[in-house]
């Protein structure tokens, strides 16, 4: 049998492959000879991307945004950068920077003359210049190191337990100890207090008066004009009396013979405790104020006051409870399922409603009329809408409260779609996971990305509307203008969408895609 396709000659049956890689060598060739430049976008996610960011200044996104970082313009400084969730740094015009890593235990930031360095709960170092420029600096380090430096350059050291000194930390002025818990030396706002074998023995002088302590035996410590503290063989008998700097009927007197029974009164106010701490009852005969706790934590009821600000509180633990006072208002049901709470503050109001760990809504009204307001449904949702934008995303895996730190880090591994808004609503960027499909928008342009297969970019030019295309790579690129009715082709741009990174200067009509609602916001 005769092969039919031998009756081909030879030079017919390669023409048609021969075909086909010239078509293909002619593409590449064309696409090489009209690569994207350095100043223009390159969209190819979730691999890698350079963008033009709304608002202005470009972006750049390598795997699916493990790594990103922004510039202040195509060819200006780098302004942020992130290693995600590994670590992040924003620089502010003004100089000041924060570099977090490890989030959310490890932060550098630095605050005009301030500099700090921290991992906690590991180590902390704080500087600072003071008025006259000196600089002074604390480092705070596990297992128990300080060491620091005023602005005279005095340094003082301490390796807790075995000895050291520490200033001006937590409200302490100084701190001086030799292997405590043998020797301990405290002294606050003129204050000195020494110990050995600390708790046990304690002498106090200075500013207040003379205190002292043979712990557990016996103990008095006074501070003249605040409070007078007794006790007998602690922890059973205790007896003080509190504000010595107003009259006698207003101070706070009060002891206790614990943990059977004890008592506190100021004014007409009493209280009786017993069983320490699981029953008490109060009363204030002048405002009609009254209180009962027990069992605690279970049962407290307290109400009634006459003169405001009065208290009052319901709780049937964990069932419910319900607080009102001192501008709160709040209640909770199934504790600590459901929380519905009003905070009133001078400048704002605050309401919450929580249902752990589903659903979790706040709104903050200002005086000034400004509103916040932050929602999540756990875990399909969060959305928050604030002064400085807006951010709505899905799904939302974390179950914590609102953390925008956390998110940026951490969220972009799990969230499918999210949209900012910013500048008022005028700035809106949208994302998909990967960075597989984006869109940036603004007063200037409207620029949309899928992958590397399409991108378009609206944007006016010298009055006239323009719309352009950008298929497959950059290999195809087209566009239209409004006053203009044919369709002007344009040079590849590989890999595309070889749009400039540089962003139009006039802004876009009013109407179609890119319209303004009302208050400056886009659709």
């Amino acid at each position: 049998m005769i092969d039919e396709c031998a009756r081909v000659p030879a030079p017919t049956r390669a023409r048609a492959p021969r075909a086909w890689l010239a078509t293909l060598l002619a593409l590449s060739l064309a696409g090489l000879a009209s690569c994207a430049s350095f100043d223009q976008e390159i969209y190819l996610a979730p691999a890698y991307s350079r963008y033009s960011r709304a608002g202005g200044g470009t972006e750049g996104e390598l795997v699916a945004g493990a790594l990103r970082f922004r510039n202040e313009s195509p060819r200006g400084a780098l302004t942020h950068w992130a290693l995600r969730p590994l670590a992040s740094r924003y620089d502010e015009p003004n100089g000041d920077s924060i570099t977090r890593f490890l989030v959310p235990l490890g932060s550098i930031t630095r605050r005009g003359d301030e500099h700090v360095n921290q991992l906690l709960p590991v180590w902390r170092y704080q500087s600072e210049l003071d008025a006259d420029g000196q600089r002074a600096w604390k480092f705070l380090s596990l297992p128990g190191i300080f060491w620091s430096q005023d602005a005279s350059g005095r340094i003082v050291r301490a390796f807790f337990p075995f000895g050291g000194v520490i200033e001006n930390f937590a409200t302490f002025d100084k701190i001086v100890f030799v292997l405590f818990p043998l020797y301990l030396r405290t002294e606050r706002e003129g204050r000195i207090s020494t110990n050995w074998l600390f708790p046990f023995f304690n002498r106090t002088t200075g500013t207040g008066g003379t205190s002292g302590r043979i712990w557990p035996f016996f103990g008095h410590n006074r501070i003249e004009g605040s409070y007078d503290r007794w006790f007998f063989l602690w922890p059973f008998f205790h007896s003080q009396e509190n504000d010595l700097a107003k009259p006698a009927d207003a101070r706070e007197r009060s002891w206790m013979f614990w943990p059977l029974f004890g008592h506190t009164s100021r004014g007409s106010y009493d209280a009786w405790t017993w069983l320490w701490p699981f029953f008490g009852y109060a009363r204030d005969t002048e405002t009609g104020f009254w209180a009962w706790d027990g069992p605690w934590p279970l049962v407290r009821v307290h109400g009634g006051g006459r003169h405001p600000p009065s208290e009052e509180r319901v709780r049937f633990w964990p069932f419910y409870s319900r607080y009102k006072g001192d501008g709160l208002e709040k209640r909770n049901y199934l504790w600590p399922i459901v929380q519905i709470s009003t905070e009133d503050y001078p400048d704002r109001v605050r309401r919450a409603t929580y249902v752990l760990p589903v659903w979790q809504r706040w709104t903050e009204l200002a005086a000034d009329g400004g509103e916040e307001s932050w929602t999540k449904l756990w875990p399909l949702y969060q959305d928050f809408h604030g002064r400085s934008g807006d951010r709505v995303a899905f799904p939302a895996l974390n179950p914590l409260w609102h953390l925008p730190v956390i998110d940026d880090h951490y969220a972009w591994i799990y969230e499918l779609w999210t949209a900012e808004t910013e500048v008022g609503g005028e700035v809106r960027h949208e994302r998909a996971w990967g960075g597989i499909y984006r869109r940036e928008r603004d007063r200037h342009e409207d620029r949309s990305y899928l992958l590397g297969l399409w991108s378009r970019r609206r944007y006016v030019d010298r009055g006239a509307t323009v719309e352009a295309h950008s298929a497959l790579l950059g290999l195809f690129r087209w566009e239209t203008r409004s006053d203009v009715d044919d369709v002007d082709w344009l040079a590849p741009a590989f890999p595309g969408p070889g749009w400039p990174l540089e962003r139009s200067r006039e802004e876009l009509p009013l109407d179609g895609s890119a319209r303004l609602v009302e208050g400056g916001a886009l659709p």
